[in-house]
């Protein structure tokens, strides 16, 4: 069975900061403990001991707090934060 099919959950929000910005997000089923789990472009790897990971879960309980998790808390978590200049992706 799928996670997303069994409840309670936990949906979590991972953040790899590069100086306190954010550098790369994720929202899913997993979170990030180290910066090498997160997708670092190569030409930034000498600034590797200037990042730090964090993350904070949701537990949900239905489709609707599901996706709330994703639409509104996750967002509302990353806005501690100013994005960097070099971020990776979209901003979240």
């Amino acid at each position: 069975m799928n996670w997303l099919d069994e409840y309670p959950h936990e949906v979590y929000a991972s953040v790899l900061l590069l100086d306190g910005k954010i550098y790369n997000w994720k929202v899913g089923n997993y979170f990030w403990s180290h910066p090498m789990e997160a997708k670092i472009r190569m030409s930034d790897f000498d600034k590797f001991d200037r990042m730090e990971v964090q993350h904070t879960s949701f537990t949900v309980n239905n489709d609707f707090e599901h996706n709330l998790a994703f639409s509104l808390n996750a967002k509302q978590w990353y806005r501690q934060w100013e994005i960097s200049e070099e971020h990776v992706g979209s901003a979240p």
